[in-house]
This record gives C-alpha cells, structure tokens and sequence, in this order.
C-alpha cells in the first residue's frame, strides 16, 4: 500500500494521495445498504489501498496509466449519492475522488452551453449559472452532493426532466480518459451524422469504460414562471387515466409525481404537477392540465402543499450529507427497505401494477407506495419487510424484487430508468441485455484488456 502510494506521490501533490483509514472508508461505500442486496449475490468489500483527488485531466491521465501498467483497479468517486453500488470497492483498489476537479471552465451564453470539469457538484453549477440567468436543467433530490460525473455515468433523471431531459440527453461533449491513459474528446455540438454518439460510451457507462473528465452541457434560461399544482385523484388508475391524456394532448410538464403512498393518504393518489418557462404559455398549459385531472376526478389540494413538496424536494440529500453512514447501515435494526424504478411500455403498466401487488404479497412484503416520476412509462415501486426474527425478511424481499424486475423485462421494459445498476442490479444484465451483453463486454474488453476500470460492475 504504502509502495502505491509513494509512486502516485510521484505523479500528484503528496497531500492529494490520502491514506487515513477513515477517508478510505467512507470513499469505499456509495448510497446503496447492504440490506438491498440480495444474499446471493452480495459482494464483499474491499478497504481501498489509497485514494487520489487529482485536480486536472493530465493529473488523471497519469493516474489512470499508472494503474494500468501496474494492473490496479481504479474506482472513480463523485459525490458518493449512488444507490446502486456504482462506486462501491468491492476488491482493493485506488479511488479516484474527482470531487478536486470542481472549477466551471467556461460559460457560453450565446450557445446556451457551458464547458465544467466533471466533479463539481450540481448546485454549484446551479448557483453559478442563476446569475448569469440560466440554470442547470438536471435536477435530481441529490443536487446539493452530486457531482456531475456521477449524474453521467448513471444517465439520471431528475424532477425536471419532462421539460430538460435526462442528464445524458443534456450532454453536447466530454473528455475522458481511457484505461489505457490516452485522452478523447467529442465534439460539443447539438447534432453530428458523423459515425456513432462516441458520448454514449460514458453516459450510464458508470466509468466501466472511461473517467470522464470534462462535459460541455446545455443550459437554459431562467423560467419566466412557474405554476405547480397538487391534485387528489381517487385511485391510482384514475390519476394514471389523467397522466395518459395529458401526454396524448401534447402537454409536457417539467414536474408529474404520482404517488398513491398510504401513509398520508389512505385512498387515493396524489399528483404533483408543475410547468415552466414562458409565463404565457405556463400559464395556460398549467390550467389545461388541471382542467383535465378534474374531469378524472381529482381535487385540488391547498397550494401549500404544493409549494411544500417543491420546496422540501432535496432534504433526503441534505440528511445524507450530514451522515452518510446512514444508507450504509440500513437493515441492521431488522427493517428492510427498497425500490424498483422501471421503464414501461404505457399500456403495461396498470398491468404490471395489479400483478405487482399479488406477488409483493406472495413475498410477505409490504408496497409501501407506487408512482410514476415524470411520464406514464416510469413507473417506481417503494417495498418494506419487517425481520420477525426469522432471519429470512432480507431474502424475501430480495426475492421479491427479482420477480418483479424479470416481470418487466419480459413485458418489453426495462429494469432500471435513473440510478444505473452498478452491483445491486448486475445478476439481471443478461437478461436486460441479451447479446448485447456480451457486445458491451467485448467493447470493455478492447479498452480495458486488464479490467481496471471500475470492474465488478453492470455485470462486466
């Protein structure tokens, strides 16, 4: 270890390679609890033998050679907000903490773009473009931690993605550095018919096949407005019946959550709705779209709960940040909790819910909330479990969500729309992928003949 990390001294500033025991745990975890992997198929961890905060792209070419003449698995590290093990260090390994290369290199607002070094954090980004007028399109509950690296390599999606896209689709270009130390750039342009997007390499590739150093990504000017609503349907069905027409009438919120959680509203579900831009326009698609959900028998809720939903929608990320090993420990008090977030063809997913909620129970498990996030064909499930002191609630509840995620991807959908697959979804890959499973690995195989980057995750 201490050999390691004398040389990489060699390469970056001595302080930038950090061998504290304590930093190193807490780099070798992301979000994701042990207790949402299933026991067959939970890998053990692995202390990282260092860790290195380069602060530019040639710092991180020096590095990424290094590990490859050395065969030394790399782990690229950005905020930490994963849920699905992407970061996690699953053998011993260097993390590469990116978190040092924060700085906004160039905002252009003639072409409503701006060029950042891929560990800033996203409300960084944010903050800095509200005062040039525009804002940063992406915007997950993690906002405060995230960097944007991370929102690339998962291809995430955030509240606001009805009107901004998924974090990938705002991506014009990027730099990365590939396993074997050579550096590529893509050409930061809104449309090229010049052979294959070589951007998708890295986008959702989770650094299996590259670090991603820099993006050029869209920005967009500051809503003129901006009219949220909150509206209680009577059923999930008919809230979904409304969600269906809205989108049949061409109406594109930046905002849909719907939820039909019990716990605050015994019947019924709940949707939160809201759109943006240019003041008339948001005015009148906001007033269409209400017009609609009380044709299908929704009632407006008070305005305070919408503003509410809006203004609380990052505290989740504010509690992680002030105690990440929280997530980590999840399950230990013998309480067991996960989620599935599925892709959908529109007409399967009132069916898939119905046969959902039979195999839940079948499992023992508790459906604690459905919904869609941001069109009809995201639908998400919120599952618990109990430990009765058996010791099987764990396995339950992993077995429950395997049937669930093989049920959707025999439906034609797919088993994961915003935080990647990393380790917890991997044993599904070949049957997500098919073939194309073993394309991506030989693709792996050709940029990274000694599998250093990131390897034990999305199945590769």
């Amino acid at each position: 270890m201490n050999d390691v990390a004398e040389k990489l001294a060699r390469l970056i500033a001595p302080e930038r390679v950090l061998m504290d025991p304590q930093k190193l745990d807490e780099l070798s975890w992301d979000a994701l609890s042990m207790g949402r992997l299933h026991p067959e198929h939970q890998p053990e961890p692995a202390a990282p033998i260092c860790a290195a905060v380069p602060a530019s792209t040639e710092e991180v070419r020096r590095i990424v050679a290094f590990a490859n003449a050395e065969k030394l698995p790399l782990v690229p590290y950005g905020g930490g907000s994963g849920l699905m093990g992407g970061a996690l260090s699953i053998r011993p390994c260097i993390v590469v903490d990116l978190r040092g290369m924060n700085r906004i290199l160039e905002i252009d607002i003639e072409a409503r773009s701006a060029r950042i070094q891929s560990g800033i954090v996203l409300q960084a980004i944010d903050e800095r473009l509200q005062e040039h007028g525009f804002i940063l399109g992406h915007d997950p509950w993690t906002v405060p931690v995230a960097t944007v690296g991370g929102a690339i390599s998962t291809n995430s999606v955030g509240y606001r993605a009805g009107v901004y896209g998924s974090m990938g689709e705002q991506v014009l270009g990027l730099e990365a550095v590939l396993p074997n130390g050579e550096i590529i750039r893509t050409r930061a342009v809104e449309k090229s018919s010049a052979g294959i997007d070589l951007n998708a390499l890295f986008i959702g590739g989770e650094g299996c096949f590259g670090i991603v150093t820099e993006a050029t990504i869209r920005i967009f000017p500051r809503p003129e407005a901006r009219k949220i609503s909150a509206l209680l349907f009577p059923s999930f069905a008919a809230g979904y019946r409304a969600v269906q027409e809205l989108f049949t009438r061409c109406l594109a919120p930046a905002l849909l959550d719907l939820g039909d959680a019990h716990s605050k509203y015994p019947e019924g579900a709940v949707l939160y709705l809201a759109f943006e831009g240019n003041s008339a326009i948001t005015v009148q698609e906001s007033k269409l779209a209400i017009s609609i959900c009380v044709r299908h028998g929704a009632s407006r809720l008070p305005e305070a709960e919408a503003q509410r939903f809006w203004r609380d929608r990052h505290v989740i990320a504010q509690r992680f940040m002030n105690n990440r090993t929280q997530r980590r420990n999840r399950g230990r008090d013998g309480i067991f909790r996960d989620w599935v977030h599925v892709a959908l063809p529109a007409s399967e997913v009132l069916p898939f819910r119905e046969s959902a909620l039979d195999i839940v129970r079948k499992w023992g498990v508790s459906l604690q909330e459905s919904g869609l996030w941001i069109q009809p064909e995201l639908y998400s499930l919120r599952l618990g479990i109990e430990d009765n002191g058996s010791g099987t609630a764990r396995q339950a509840l992993q077995d429950a969500v395997a049937e669930l995620v093989r049920m959707v991807q025999q439906l034609g959908g797919s088993m994961e729309y915003t935080h990647g697959v990393g380790i917890k979804l991997a044993p599904f890959m070949a049957e997500e992928h098919g073939y194309g499973l073993e394309v991506l690995r030989q693709i792996k195989k050709t940029l990274d003949p000694n599998n250093i980057m990131n390897p034990g995750k999305m199945g590769l």
